[in-house]
């Protein structure tokens, strides 16, 4: 009796062990994930600091204005591939979507957008004609929150 009272209490003792090291992993992961997610939002702060006076009163590109849009459309093109891979989370990307699709339909942004060949951007071309609501990754939701998204 005793034999057998000790297994049950070892394997009751294994399954939380295995639940607790599952559930740090799902933890580092999301670690993982802001902590790239917060690389991107400092580059878009310096993005954002580097432009024009008036055209952050505007919204108007002035001399210098264009090549910071430019870098501003490639890093939507990059947040947007990260998401589609799996790499940016659930909460973060509703907000940068809404946040994409706002800002890059400023006029001064979509005349850099109009300019540059239809082959270039796809993804944010593909935001931009669906609507904030459109998501580019492809996981159900089990994955995601296995992932950690």
């Amino acid at each position: 009796m005793n034999l057998e009272l000790l297994s049950v209490v070892v394997q009751t003792i294994t399954a939380v062990a295995i639940l607790f090291a599952g559930w740090q992993l799902l933890f580092h992961s999301r670690a993982m994930h802001r902590e790239l997610e917060m690389a991107y939002v400092s580059r878009y702060w310096q993005l954002m600091d580097d432009r024009s006076p008036s055209f952050v009163l505007t919204r108007e590109a002035g001399e210098g204005d264009e090549v910071v849009i430019f870098r501003y459309l490639q890093l939507c093109e990059d947040e947007i591939e990260l998401r589609k891979l799996g790499r940016v989370t659930d909460a973060t990307w509703k907000f940068w979507a809404k946040s994409m699709h706002q800002q890059a339909s400023v006029r001064s942004y979509h005349a850099v957008l109009d300019q540059t060949p239809s082959d270039e951007f796809v993804f944010l071309r593909k935001l931009l004609k669906d609507g904030p609501e459109h998501d580019p990754m492809n996981q159900g939701w089990f994955r995601r929150r296995l992932g950690g998204l």
